[in-house]
């Protein structure tokens, strides 16, 4: 439960709802009764001055009981709703009319009076409810002083000396009971019924909105999961229905890269198993290669030990020739092997020097010349900057370009001609080309042939048998100088390799 982002979201959102509807309600309540607690203070306002100044309730600077009592009796007619308290000048409880079981607190707290009567603060103002230890309530207060004998008792210059306080709570306990009981009445009703509508409101409408984004997600989801099943791209592309689209949104955005991430897998996945085949091949072929020169050589050494009295030194020195023959195509072929295997493990640096491109061709050409020739094609240098200097590792540059060129004598024609030629790119870097006319790849090979053990099969590959090591060492030495092969070619119209050097 609650495992999907929807239904996590949604379950935060409620608590986030709640909570706010908590709060809202609080403070809807408390503004409520701040409301109603100042139209009430300020509509009571002059109560007890008024009831000061109408009713004597002191008598000669002492306060008189009875006189009290039957004020207070009279204005509980009158306001029901309403306790009067009559304090000395410290804030002691002097008398009030009320059971004396319900009194609490016998001292009130003078600081709120007293703010009430300089009117220094706004209201509303709460004081002490002498009829609880902790509740406040609004009031009305105003200060008593002793008759004269020219005036009644007011609160004005010329009155005779303060005795006290009178203190009105406005809202008593009766006006308690009644405002609980009204508390759900049909204006708070439908004020309640408001605020829960609206809430429900905005919740159904954030929770549709959660859906509406989290919806993409989900589909993603189900597309991962069938990829995770199937292995490849399902086609149909779940979000959306389209793969290429240009929505600049973070989902857009991810959508588009899980695809992306899609097919670089699957052509990944069809990668490594093009090379797990070309590895099995290359087993085959290996197993098969190694075998071919050490079976002949085996077979000339067995017939020389066997036949050496017989014949004749031409002939033991014809068998010789031919195992050592067959020795050193067993040695090349290993050796292959291992250079191969320490260029990918990152065993070989390359110890770069500057040299004239001029005489690293001049070097190739003498040392190809002949074989060329035995196979009737024509080789050409065409190097229009023979003093041109480069920066690279001669011996290596030289074996990757004397592997192309030996390629390209192998598969070209009787009277074909292969093309060594070089040209300034720029102030630094120069490009140099092997070029043949020869037999040509397939087009579906191009993207394999520098792959370790590959080897092309078609109609028209011609009867040599080798490692298929011979491109993959190449474009590992380029590799070592920040370049690397590349290829074009079309079957049946030749070749053309190209790489980059630069000073």
């Amino acid at each position: 439960m609650f495992q999907s982002l929807y239904s996590r979201l949604a379950l935060v959102l409620l608590s986030v709802f709640l909570v706010m509807a908590v709060l809202f309600f609080w403070l809807f309540e408390q503004a409520s009764v701040a409301t109603q607690n100042e139209a009430s203070q300020r509509l009571h306002l002059d109560l007890a001055k008024n009831i000061v100044k109408d009713l004597g309730i002191t008598n000669h600077g002492k306060f008189d009981p009875d006189m009290i009592k039957e004020a207070f009796h009279q204005m509980m007619i009158l306001g029901p709703t309403i306790e009067l308290y009559v304090l000395d000048e410290k804030g002691n409880l002097v008398t009030y009319d009320a059971p004396e079981k319900k009194i609490k607190r016998r001292s009130i707290n003078l600081k709120p009076i007293t703010s009430f009567i300089e009117k220094s603060i706004d209201l509303p103002i709460l004081g002490d409810d002498p009829r609880s230890t902790s509740k406040q309530k609004i009031f009305s207060a105003a200060r008593v002083y002793a008759k004269n004998n020219e005036s009644k008792n007011e609160n004005t210059d010329g009155m005779g000396a303060f005795v006290g306080y009178l203190y009105i709570i406005i809202g008593g306990e009766n006006f308690d009971s009644i405002s609980t009981a009204l508390e759900l009445n049909k204006a708070w009703k439908i004020s309640l019924l408001g605020i829960v509508s609206a809430l429900l409101f905005l919740l159904l409408a954030s929770l549709l909105l959660f859906y509406a984004l989290t919806r993409p997600l989900r589909r993603l989801t189900k597309e991962i999961k069938a990829f995770e099943s199937v292995g490849k791209p399902s086609g149909d592309y779940l979000i959306d229905g389209n793969k290429s689209d240009t929505g600049k949104g973070e989902l857009n955005q991810l959508k588009r890269t899980f695809h992306q991430m899609e097919e670089r897998i699957v052509a990944q996945l069809d990668r490594l198993n093009k090379q797990d085949e070309i590895r099995s091949e290359f087993l085959a072929y290996v197993s098969h290669d190694l075998r071919t020169p050490l079976a002949g050589m085996k077979a000339y050494l067995e017939t020389l030990e066997l036949k050496q009295d017989s014949m004749s030194l031409e002939e033991r020195q014809t068998y010789l020739k031919k195992a050592i023959n067959n020795g050193d195509r067993l040695e090349g072929m290993i050796n292959e092997l291992f250079e191969l295997t320490r260029l990918e493990s990152g065993q070989v640096d390359a110890k770069k020097e500057e040299f004239m491109i001029g005489d690293l061709l001049s070097d190739i050409y003498t040392s190809l010349e002949e074989k060329a020739k035995k196979k009737e094609v024509k080789l050409i240098v065409d190097c229009k900057e023979p003093d041109a200097q480069i920066s690279a590792d001669m011996a290596k540059i030289e074996r990757v370009i004397q592997n192309l060129v030996e390629n390209a004598i192998r598969y070209s024609k009787r009277g074909g001609e292969i093309v060594l030629c070089t040209e300034r790119i720029d102030q630094n870097t120069h490009e140099i080309k092997i070029i043949d006319y020869g037999s040509g790849i397939a087009e579906h090979h191009l993207q394999y042939i520098f792959e370790p053990y590959y080897r092309v099969s078609d109609d028209n590959k011609l009867k040599h048998v080798g490692a298929g090591l011979g491109l993959a060492i190449s474009q590992r030495l380029l590799l070592l100088h920040n370049s690397s092969l590349k290829v074009k070619s079309k079957l049946g119209e030749g070749t053309t390799f190209s790489f980059f050097l630069s000073k």
